[in-house]
């Protein structure tokens, strides 16, 4: 990594973050449950937010760390606030930036259940071997490019920072690829299960297709606490691979819950449903345009391309072009895409 050095003495300090990638913010939200945020949500490489949920008899812990050092700082904060066992750690849904650390769990507490849908575990299974693979060398492999590309002098000022970052981070992402392990849920879950920790229960439910095929939210009622993983993500959302009609109705489930207190997959711990109510209304949208785009015969390339967002995206964005870039990328032409592969019946999900 000698050349990250040697880039990062043509950048000033100012425009370089701090080099952990992988630091928490963490939040009591409700009593006895916490929400450790990735502190920058949109910083390469995303990373999932962790809820944990101290009950009477155990800990139950939501989206457990994306690296291993994320599960093992969940683990030092757990510690901190209870000498409780880690009983259950769920899985939300197969991306890995949510489960690929958990390892981290499995060793502190043997007898902890890992729990998934059986969709998510199969993919899982599935991605996770060659991804694991590849991840190795990522890093290495990509770093002659993002070099290349800040040393040309012709990037706007925030794809400049944010490449910076990466490129600054390259050694700490680099490490934790190097220990990434794929933990196998022990327990699945199709539909609805109860968890109880003595006079605390907590909800596991699969009220639909959204993200992905297999998305677990996590409902603890007694304090009126979703935990979403990728079917809320903010300040903009993920599209990848998503179905995009089912996944508005599968957000009017968890709205009607009227929950308390919302934690997204990424980004702030929010207190009212009108980001939800948003994503709901952009979603159906998608949905509507790319159903009449496909019965006038559009392929998939001008489908997306004709899909309109004028009337929600700068909701999203408030205008910041870095948002705005990741809006492009990370949703509009993902879930075009989706959109339009689910309208002609294939799978979204499957490259």
């Amino acid at each position: 990594m000698k050349a990250v050095l040697a880039v990062l003495c043509t950048f000033s300090a100012a425009t370089i973050a701090v080099a952990d990638p992988f630091r928490y913010s963490w939040e009591e939200v409700a009593p006895g449950i916490h929400a450790g945020v990735r502190a920058e949500p949109a910083r390469t490489p995303v990373m999932g937010t962790t809820v944990i949920v101290v009950g009477d008899t155990g800990v139950i812990v939501f989206d457990g760390g994306g690296v291993p050092l994320m599960s093992e700082r969940a683990i030092t904060y757990i510690r901190g606030i209870t000498e409780l066992p880690v009983t259950h750690v769920v899985i939300s849904h197969w991306h890995q930036d949510h489960s690929w650390g958990i390892v981290a769990f499995v060793r502190a507490f043997p007898a902890v259940q890992v729990i998934s849908h059986p969709y998510t575990r199969a993919e899982l299974l599935r991605r996770n071997p060659d991804a694991e693979r590849r991840s190795r060398t990522a890093i290495a492999e990509a770093l002659p490019g993002l070099i290349a590309r800040l040393a040309s002098g012709e990037l706007p000022d925030h794809e400049r920072r944010r490449l910076s970052a990466l490129v600054e981070d390259a050694d700490a992402i680099d490490s934790e690829y190097q220990r990434l392990e794929t933990v196998a849920p022990n327990l699945t879950v199709d539909g609805r299960l109860v968890i109880h920790s003595g006079d605390r229960a907590v909800e596991l439910l699969h009220l639909g297709r959204g993200n992905t095929a297999g998305d677990l939210i996590m409902w603890v009622p007694d304090a009126g606490v979703v935990a979403t993983g990728d079917l809320v993500v903010a300040p903009t959302p993920f599209g990848f691979g998503s179905y995009a009609g089912e996944w508005a109705e599968t957000l009017k489930a968890v709205r009607a819950l009227s929950p308390a207190v919302l934690v997204p997959g990424h980004g702030p711990v929010q207190h009212d449903t009108r980001y939800l109510d948003l994503l709901v209304e952009t979603l159906e949208l998608v949905a509507r345009q790319m159903e009449v785009l496909v019965a006038e015969g559009a392929d998939e390339a001008a489908a997306v391309a004709a899909l309109d967002f004028s009337s929600v995206e700068e909701r999203f964005t408030g205008g910041d072009a870095f948002l705005a870039g990741r809006f492009d990328a990370w949703f509009k032409r993902p879930v075009g895409r989706a959109a339009y592969r689910v309208a002609v019946g294939l799978n979204p999900e499957v490259e």
